[in-house]
């Protein structure tokens, strides 16, 4: 047999096993075999459901087919629910390839809008679904922080152990604090030791919900950092030491201390969740992260050619990437500003124009940044120098903030998932000012 074919084969018995051993958490119904749902009949506004279901490391739901809207339909319908929060989020009236889900699928490939919709001017971005009436199963646009309704909730589907009390996506997850052990905090290698000894690893982390999911599972635990499981090979780069691919990173743009381990911060700061580098000697909470028996799959449906042709490939990935923010090259654009772009979506980066040039060009730009629904739009700048401000807008025009001169590093948290800035560099280079870099987060 090819290696190939042993690799498809495997590939197909991980579906058959997810289609009948997967599981969903408490509180959460198997829907259709690849959806953990949970309907929330209490009135929120659209960010507090948001909120809610981050808690749970999950997002509002996602469609990706008649199906399921049909099945979700009939779900909220068996509560008593008229209208639900879903997870899409709309930035233009009308055209639906700027909806994007919750879950970084990134655009829309199934849709159920109704005539009319997506409707963003005086409507807002965010999206409902209609459960009774004529128009039940058809989505509709509405005022993300003005209207209140119940929301449906999805999280991943994990594997059953009825030894782990906090099971996700098929892993168990074991805060230092609930250890049976003589203190929650311990060095990094102390840390490692502890988990080794509980048939897990410090903690690998690998999507934006897993972070919320951590950071919820802290958030009356009284630790304002934990290790995680990685640890420098080079400077600033870092491997997972669960053998795991670095595939996400939520590294803090404006962190300045060095180290060969890595710290999430649990501050009571609302962006928390970032990492940063620490010293693999100082004591601190941590939390081990082991996998539960078994394969996870999201659906059964067959991998497709692409996903076969893809498997030869994957050997070939690099595991081991810098997880600071790369900027690209000046040989490989003539700027790398993203001055104008219709739509930024978060995470990126963008600079004044022309940056770092000693003598930047005249330019006025504009920058319209977003993150998914689920999320706000933070913006930290790792390197200021502007003669004239700055100007940084929320999604109703109001005025936040409008920074200029030389300045240190510094953050701006925007109220929501847009934000508008703009800046003049008229006169920038007359006074020896070189412009502007920031990282755009999701938090």
């Amino acid at each position: 047999m090819s290696k190939l074919s042993l690799q498809i084969l495997l590939l197909l018995s991980a579906i058959l096993f997810g289609a009948h051993g997967a599981v969903c958490p408490n509180g959460f119904k198997l829907i259709n075999g690849n959806k953990c749902l949970r309907v929330f009949t209490n009135n929120l506004k659209h960010l507090e459901a948001e909120t809610d279901c981050s808690y749970l490391g999950g997002t509002l739901v996602t469609i990706k087919n008649a199906v399921d809207n049909r099945a979700i339909t009939n779900l909220a319908a068996s509560v008593g629910a008229n209208t639900v929060w879903i997870g899409v989020f709309c930035f233009s009236t009308g055209n639906t390839t700027t909806c994007y889900s919750d879950d970084n699928s990134g655009v829309l490939n199934f849709k159920s809008f109704a005539a009319g919709n997506p409707a963003v001017q005086g409507n807002g971005g965010c999206v409902y679904m209609q459960i009774s009436g004529k128009n039940a199963g058809q989505w509709m646009s509405a005022p993300c922080e003005v209207i209140g309704m119940p929301f449906v909730c999805e999280v991943p589907l994990t594997n059953p152990d009825s030894s782990c009390k906090r099971n996700y996506n098929g892993y168990c997850y074991l805060p230092s604090h609930e250890l049976q052990i003589s203190a929650p905090n311990a060095t990094y290698s102390q840390a490692e030791s502890i988990c080794q000894s509980n048939n897990a690893d410090l903690v690998s982390i690998h999507s934006k919900p897993e972070v919320d999911y951590i950071r919820a599972m802290y958030r009356n635990a009284g630790a304002q950092s934990i290790y995680l499981g990685a640890q420098a090979f080079l400077p600033d780069t870092f491997d997972w030491v669960d053998g795991s691919n670095w595939d996400f990173d939520n590294t803090d743009p404006l962190a300045t201390i060095k180290g060969d381990c890595l710290a999430m911060d649990l501050s009571s700061r609302p962006n928390n969740g970032m990492w940063s580098e620490t010293n693999c000697q100082n004591i601190n909470y941590f939390l081990c992260k082991r996998r539960i028996g078994g394969a996870v799959m999201a659906s059964t449906v067959m991998p497709s050619p692409n996903v076969i042709s893809s498997l030869e490939e994957e050997e070939a990935k690099p595991k081991r990437v810098n997880p600071r923010f790369n900027l690209k090259k000046h040989s490989e654009l003539l700027d790398y500003s993203n001055c104008n772009a219709t739509i930024l979506m978060s995470p990126g980066t963008i600079t004044s124009f022309g940056y770092p040039n000693t003598q930047p060009p005249v330019t006025f730009c504009t920058w319209n940044l977003a993150a998914l629904g689920p999320y706000r739009i933070g913006i930290y700048f790792t390197d200021f120098s502007t003669y004239g401000n700055v100007k940084i807008y929320d999604e109703n025009g109001n005025l936040i903030s409008q920074p200029n001169g030389d300045q240190r590093p510094f953050q701006v948290l925007g109220a929501t998932n847009i934000v508008r800035i703009t800046h003049d560099s008229s006169y920038d280079a007359a006074y020896n000012y070189h412009g502007f870099s920031a990282a755009i987060l999701p938090f």
